[in-house]
This record gives C-alpha cells, structure tokens and sequence, in this order.
C-alpha cells in the first residue's frame, strides 16, 4: 500500500477551498466539507502507486495558497482560501482553460476526484449521502442478501515461498484466465499470479467512490501523462472482466483482414481463430434475451428511427442479470449473472486444478539461458513468491504488461508502442420528461452508422450504459459551482450517447524509475476528425431524440437549445473554439490495447504470431496489449479468442 499525503496546514486549507470550491453546498445541498470530501480524496491520491505523483499533488497544493500563485492565476495578491467563492472559481477556471496542458491536466485531476468523493461517497454518518436525494438519485445497491458462495480458494501464501508448475499465468483477466483455463484443462499445471484481491458476489455493494478504490487500477486515477485521456481498467481476481459492460462483439471481419494481410497474423482469418471465437462466445453465455430496452434506449431508438439510422440490438454476456441490479455493474454484479472471468474461465482452471495466488505483483520474469524460466513476485505482506516453469504467460493488461516485460530485460524496440485506445466522447439532452439514465439492463442498443467514415473500417461506435452520478459528473463540464449543480439536479431528465473512437494514432507505455506505467498519448490530425464528426452524430441524435437542451463533454459550455438558443452548426463552432487536445475534451477510454503487438516481424512487433515474444522461447503474451490495431468494438471477446487460440498453441507444444 502507498504512503500516504502528509499536508502542511498551508497546503491543507488550500485543499479545502478548492474542494469547497467544486461543491460549495446550498439550495439544499451539502458542502465538500459537510461530506468530509477533502479526507476522501487525500485517501484516493493516496492509493496511486507512483511516489512522484504522490508528492507532486502535495508540493501543488503547498505553493496553491500562496499569493504569487493566486496572482498568476488571476486572484489577485490575496491567498486563495481567503478569497470569496466567485473569485476561486476564476481562479480554478483560469487553470481549466489554461494555454499550459500541465495547469489544464491538474484541473482535471482535481475535478474529476474531488466531484467522484462528493457525489460518490457516503454521507458524513456513513449512511446515505444526502446528495443522491437532492439530485434525484437512488443511491448504492447496499450489500446483497444472499449472495452466492465463494468458488475458488486462493493459496495462502504465509512466508517466502517457491512453486514449480508447467506454466505460470501472470494477471487472471480476459487473457490470462482464459490462457489458465486452456492450458490447466489440457492437463498442465498451472499457476495464476494476481496482483490484485479476490472479491466475490459479497463485495459488489454498488458504491461508487469505495467501488472505484477497490475495484479499479489507482482508485480510477490512471490518465496519460498530459491528462489528454482518462484511463479505465480493474484490478482484482477476473481483471477487467469484473467491472466492464458486458458488450460483446465478434472480431469484426474487416479487422481479421486488416490483421492478417497486413500485420502477418495469418492464423486470426483461418477456421481455427473462427472455432476460438465460437468457444468463447459459448463459455461467457453470450445473448440478446437480456438487452431489455429501458426508458433510455426506447428514447434512443426513437431518435435513430427520426434519422433513418440503423441500430443494432447489443449482445451480453450473462446469465439471469435484473435490471435493478444491472444498472450498477460497473463495480461487479452481486447477483453473479456477469460472466467474467472470475465466473468462467478462472473457475474452469481452478476445478481443473490451477493453483490461484491473490494480492501477489509479479516482478520480473526470470530469462536464463535465452528462455523465460520462472517468475519472481512479491504479495501485498511483503512475501516473496518465486514461480519456477516451463513457459510464462504475461497477462496484466496493455499498461503493464509492457513494463512488466520492460523491467524483464525483454529489449524489443517496438515494445511500449504502438498502444491503442478507444477514446470516449458524451453528448447529453436535457428532456422535459424524466429519462432517469441509472435504471434498466446497461445497454440494449448501439449503432454502427458512422463506423467507418473514410472506406477505411475507421470511425465511431454509437453506445450508451446505465449512468450514474460518477458517468455524468465525468463526461461534464464545470464552469463553476452552483452551475454544475443544476446539470446535476437535472440527472433525472439527462441522457446522452457516447461517441466511440476507433483510433488511428499512437501511443506509448514506458517504464518510469519506480517501475510504474507512464502514458503518452495524443489524438491524431485524424482521429479529431472522426471524433468531432463523431460528436456532431451524437448530437444530432439526442436532437432527434427531443432534447431541449443539448451539451458535450468539453471542458468549456459547448451547448445548444433546438429552436430556441444556437444550432448544430453553432454548436460544432463552439466545440472547435473549446479545442479537442489535452483537458479541453474529456476522453475517457475503457479499452487499452496493443502496447506489445504480435506481428510478422520483430522490427515492428514484440511478439509473433503465436503470442510468443521474439527471441524469448517460452513467454508469451495474452492479453490486448498484442492487438496490432485499435478492435473498433468493445475488446473483451476478441482478447478471450486471441488466448484461447495462442493458449491451446502453447498446450500442444508443452505436451
């Protein structure tokens, strides 16, 4: 567990301002310190793994209630706690539309956690957070009744420990418990490494600041270097797996072609890359019977239906899922209808005899003689856990599995590159009727009408999900703080629709000096032209849905008023003049691929075809960091078939 922030009172009262300044109370609302918000963020900076970062918030808050600072930033020379509330909001906007990427990324930072504690958390007692009644809002799940018993027992681990198996499984989500599966079920001995905890059905409560704590990699906190994009993924036993949505889509056609003529993965346009999709498709219970229109998807369709846009019925992969509970999933499913890894696979390579050791970071592979021989790891009490085996499978995601392999002496140039993202864009409708976004089953509608804009399979996917206060508060812009209140308030009558980028441009992982991802990451000339045709889509689409107010997810007011105040063209002016680059629209991404490709050669790629990194026999990687290029659809089944192939490769050779 990191060290935690030690402020300075100076640095102290300068976190209470700005948080009091992003939630000042009133009209029936509490403020951030009412909530204890400043305790709950000093906890979330806290979790971040990265020491730097850690100090960097704290020397940022130190020099924030100094006068020179206040002066730069528009206050005048007085300090910023001692200013009124529309002079710190100047001052905070003054960083928000900053000319400085650094002053906009902290902004952002800042924002989005102190806005994710206030609305997110629990009330001051522990009990309901008197927001949720005043911005119309249910709350939290609560602890389920009867949820289902545990169904894997993890090694304990109580002192320095050795293990020796045929393969050693390194991360436990839609690669690597599949990969764990195949191989323990071909008769190998397998052992999972997980970094993470094992939660169960118990654990799913719904909660959103204490889910993202828990649930996701640095409380949610993971974004690029330049805060250009908001990085989303799990940690915990299953992966992603637990927390993502469920959608399901088959490797699309054109992008097995693109992979195999162009990238030299021969085998993903072949029948057997066909029978590993079929397997997949079957073991995760993927279905349409779940994808129950709710109140937003019925206002959706009816404004595609306005357009003459073709809309699609979204596939899922559960079994038995409500809606009451389905409109939470994004911090588990207590029900245990999801099929995550967790449910699946996992379970598969521990009935079928892999051994599963939680809260255990792998270190470094071990590479002697030229071949990968054992995994050295350490567990969260300190133990250290040395895996000795016939063959490593890296399998913790496109952000670690690069400096995993990194700090393993694996010396591939094209290691780190080519990462690829599905950068996310929100355009909302204010209605005069009630849309209440968080209720029904996540998502039963998606259009692929903008799909491929340029005859070249890239463009935008149309989606939407179940949307609680973290969803809104994140895809919306503050500009000051009674203002962000009401679009809050207005929760109740605000539904939107996501705009899905297939990215053409590059990105990079690489190692920092602690040994923790560091991300960069920048929209092509490209990929803006397809987002902001992409958002210019969506808007016509809740204008065709009867939204009376329409806004994006610009750090600045991008909005219009149909009939009334502006129009689309206005609108799209307005977007350009706000700027698409770092902390001016607020990208988001759930799916990170392809920082450690396969590919038809080692100057361009880190692993060949069979997932097996070059010039070292006997690692191999399973996960989406081996994607060439972007999915353009959600990545989990496509991850499953890629190891599910590369996994039974792997069991023939060792057998």
């Amino acid at each position: 567990m990191p060290d935690g922030i030690r402020l300075s009172p100076r640095a102290r009262s300068a976190l209470d301002a700005i948080c009091d300044t992003f939630a000042p109370g009133g009209d029936g609302l509490p403020s951030a310190a009412d909530l204890r918000v400043p305790e709950a963020l000093l906890a979330l900076v806290g979790r971040n793994p990265r020491a730097a970062e850690r100090r960097q918030v704290g020397q940022l808050l130190g020099l924030w209630d100094s006068r020179l600072l206040c002066a730069i930033a528009g206050g005048g020379w007085g300090r910023f706690s001692g200013l009124s509330q529309a002079e710190r909001e100047r001052v905070l906007l003054s960083w928000a539309d900053s000319r400085v990427p650094q002053r906009r990324a902290a902004f952002q930072a800042l924002r989005k956690g102190t806005l994710l504690a206030y609305y997110g958390g629990d009330g001051p007692d522990g009990g309901a957070n008197p927001v949720w009644d005043a911005i119309g809002y249910p709350g939290p799940l609560g602890a389920p009744e009867n949820p289902p018993p545990p169904g894997i027992e993890p090694v304990a681990v109580d002192g320095d420990t050795t293990i020796d198996c045929d393969v050693v499984v390194v991360g436990s989500g839609a690669g690597g418990g599949t990969a764990a599966a195949v191989l323990a079920q071909a008769g190998l001995d397998v052992v999972i490494l997980e970094a993470g905890r094992y939660f169960t059905e118990r654990d799913f409560d719904g909660a959103e600041l204490s889910g993202f704590d828990r649930l996701y990699l640095n409380g949610g906190g993971m974004a690029s270097v330049d805060g250009s994009v908001g990085l989303l993924a799990a940690q915990g036993l299953g992966g992603t797996t637990l927390v993502n949505y469920t959608f399901s889509f088959r490797t699309p056609d054109s992008v097995r072609r693109e992979w195999a003529e162009r990238h030299g993965l021969k085998a993903v346009a072949t029948r057997e890359f066909d029978a590993s999709l079929d397997a997949v498709w079957e073991r995760i219970g993927v279905n349409a019977e779940h994808s129950l229109p709710s109140r937003r998807d019925e206002t959706i369709r009816a404004g595609l239906d306005k357009l003459g846009w073709e809309w699609e019925v979204m596939h899922r992969n559960v079994r038995g899922c409500t809606e009451e509970v389905c409109r939470l999933c994004h911090y588990g499913c207590q029900l245990g209808a999801k099929q995550s890894t967790l449910k699946t696979w996992v379970q598969d390579a521990h009935d079928a005899g892999a051994r599963v050791l939680v809260e255990t970071r792998a270190e470094r592979v071990r590479v002697e003689g030229g071949q990968a021989r054992a995994v050295e790891a350490r567990t969260a009490a300190g133990h250290r856990v040395t895996v000795h085996a016939r063959a490593v499978v890296s399998a913790c995601g496109a952000l670690h599995t690069p400096v995993l392999l990194s700090r393993s002496g694996v010396a591939s140039k094209a290691l780190g590159k080519h990462l690829r993202l599905h950068p996310v864009l929100v355009v909302w409708g204010q209605f005069d009727e009630e849309v209440r976004p968080w209720e029904g089953m996540l998502s039963s509608t998606f259009s692929d009408r903008d799909a491929d804009m340029d005859g070249c399979g890239y463009g935008v996917k149309y989606e939407h999900v179940a949307t609680p206060p973290s969803i809104l508060l994140s895809f919306s812009p503050w500009r000051g703080g009674r203002r962000h209140a009401e679009l809050m308030q207005a929760m109740p009558y605000t539904g939107g629709l996501g705009v899905l980028l297939r990215d053409r441009g590059v990105g990079e992982v690489r190692t920092g000096r602690d040994g923790q991802p560091i991300v960069r990451y920048r929209l092509s000339p490209e990929d803006v032209d397809h987002m902001r045709r992409g958002v210019r889509g969506a808007a016509r689409v809740v204008e065709a849905m009867g939204a009376r107010r329409i806004y994006s997810s610009h750090s600045k007011w991008v909005a219009y008023e149909p009939g009334a105040r502006g129009d689309l063209d206005g609108f799209m002016r307005d977007a350009d003049a706000c700027g698409w680059g770092p902390g001016q629209a607020q990208l988001v991404s759930f799916h990170i691929m392809g920082s450690a490709r396969m590919g038809g050669s080692p100057d361009t790629s880190v692993c060949d075809p069979t997932g097996q990194v070059w010039d070292v026999p006997g690692l191999y990687v399973c996960d989406g960091a081996v994607f060439p290029t972007a999915s353009g659809v959600n990545p989990m089944v496509t991850i499953e078939a890629l190891a599910h192939m590369n996994a039974r490769g792997i069991a023939a050779k060792l057998s």
